[in-house]
């Protein structure tokens, strides 16, 4: 490929007027289609409905002329001399982007169904903690599309092999490893197996509405067995139909979290080459991201007891992003298998997990009695409600049964979260698990953390205890209520980010 390509102003695929054009026309729907409705159902006349033809007419044909007019004005190019990739854009006022190589951070593509329909592909080109929005050309070839990127991304490992000679592994020639798809089946089975949180709810909302039935029915004090078992068949019939109506709602609740999934994540690829690893994914917006092990912040694998019985786990990776954009630098993997997901690690983690030592720390009881205080507080509120006030019409007998449920899940739900939260310290990486449902683990290089938040609340003096924040471009690793003896390690994780040579943008 020739190092001068892409140095002349380029433009969009002449089909980016069609995209420009269709977006402007959708924007302009959004901003008056309550007066087009109104208009509509208020039985204008013949002569309000032919100056509204026009209306649309000339709005229709100004559209297309600022569609082509700004597919005109929009360009880019790279300038090699400034090292630096330009874009211009702009019909009344012109504005000029310049991104350096070395600020370039990632190069992903994105299609809409629009730009699907028309054949054209958005290219995004992304900057590490900048607030400015990203860089975007939205009607590009594929062919196009795939040189442009790699150009982006070589320029940019050659101008960082100068800095770092040490890193000549950047510029090494692409070549595939191994593949990874996610089918059908594997999304259904994350959209079952994703949705228990609504499920529970829907629980909580059954047992309420059966409460509220059985009230009706047993509201005045029954008197004797045989005006109990006149009414027994009615409440039999209410269950059933209640159990009918929680059974659907379920099932729609459990359709609605299969439908969000198939939108997100339909087209899952895995491909990982010899220098990254590139993700491509969505139904309605297609996304496909290349990632390169030295822009890692920060890696979670996600699971539950359902899903790692059928051998599903999540991956969370976090790239270096602006405060304000550390969201939009999260890419979620899910449907991923166990093996899959020790191929990651083993590519995005280059240093060996083998360390010569392991430390591994636990928080303070204090942590677990604080949470099971919060916990205690919907106990506290609803005896309160219930002493001053009459509109919680409880049995005694009831209130206790329900207060000891709740009491009792908490207690066991809080003690197992408790125990399974651990923070693990080695020669090259910080590790951290949390979560007895939705268990977490949470690793980060120690040459990649920016810096360390030490706090000590004064209730944690007397225990010697204090709260950790390990800040990262990619976002925050915490860990609190741990003995003050963990600060002889800080001190050497700090000793192991300041000394390093490595590259982590």
């Amino acid at each position: 490929m020739k190092p001068n390509t892409y140095n002349a102003a380029q433009r969009q695929s002449i089909a980016g007027v069609l995209l420009i054009f269709f977006s402007s026309l959708y924007k302009l729907f959004r901003m008056f289609w309550a007066l087009g409705a109104y208009l509509l159902f208020s039985g204008p006349s013949k002569t309000t409905l032919i100056y509204t033809a026009i209306g649309l007419f000339v709005v229709t044909g100004l559209t297309l002329i600022y569609s082509y007019l700004y597919y005109r004005k929009f360009i880019f190019y790279i300038d090699y001399d400034r090292e630096e990739f330009v874009l211009e854009k702009g019909i009344f006022s012109t504005e000029n982007t310049a991104i350096p190589f070395d600020k370039i951070q990632q190069v992903y593509f994105k299609r809409s169904i629009l730009q699907r329909v028309i054949n054209v592909y958005s290219l995004v080109v992304d900057t590490a903690g900048s607030n400015e929005k990203e860089v975007e050309i939205k009607a590009i070839s594929e062919e196009d599309a795939n040189r442009l990127s790699e150009i982006l991304l070589r320029v940019k490992s050659e101008k960082i092999e100068k800095e770092h000679p040490e890193q000549d592994d950047l510029v090494e020639e692409s070549k595939e490893v191994w593949t990874h798809k996610v089918g059908i089946l594997t999304l259904l089975k994350i959209g079952i197996s994703t949705n228990y949180l609504r499920g529970l709810s829907l629980v909580f909302a059954f047992i309420m509405t059966v409460y509220n039935r059985i009230n009706t029915y047993f509201k005045d004090r029954i008197d004797d067995f045989e005006n109990y078992f006149s009414q027994f068949s009615g409440v039999l019939q209410s269950f059933g139909y209640l159990a009918i109506i929680f059974g659907l709602l379920l099932l729609l609740s459990i359709s609605i979290t299969i439908i969000e999934v198939f939108i997100k994540y339909y087209g899952l690829k895995i491909k990982q080459n010899n220098d990254k690893l590139e993700v491509e994914m969505g139904l309605k917006t297609n996304t496909k991201v290349s990632l390169q092990p030295r822009r890692l912040q920060l890696m979670r694998i996600k699971t539950n007891p359902i899903q790692q019985r059928i051998n599903l786990y999540e991956a969370q990776i976090s790239l270096a992003s602006s405060e304000n954009e550390l969201q939009k630098n999260k890419i979620k993997i899910p449907g991923l298998g166990k093996e899959i997901v020790k191929k990651i690690k083993s590519f995005l983690y280059s240093e060996d997990s083998k360390s010569r030592f392991r430390t591994t720390f636990r928080p303070d009881k204090l942590l677990l009695f604080r949470k099971l205080s919060f916990a205690l507080i919907p106990i506290l509120i609803f005896l309160s409600f219930w002493n001053f006030t009459e509109i919680i019409n409880f049995q005694v007998w009831l209130i206790v049964l329900l207060l000891s449920l709740y009491f009792i899940t908490a207690l066991t739900l809080q003690i197992l979260s408790f125990k399974a939260r651990k923070l693990i310290i080695t020669e090259e990486f910080l590790q951290k698990k949390k979560g007895f449902w939705n268990k977490t683990e949470e690793t980060l290089e120690l040459f990649k953390i920016q810096s360390i938040s030490v706090k000590q609340p004064i209730w944690y003096r007397r225990k010697n205890l204090v709260n950790l924040v390990f800040h990262t471009a990619g976002g925050d690793l915490r860990f609190y209520a741990v003995n003050n003896d963990i600060l002889q390690y800080i001190n050497y994780v700090l000793y192991k980010a300041e000394v390093t040579s490595k590259n982590w943008m």
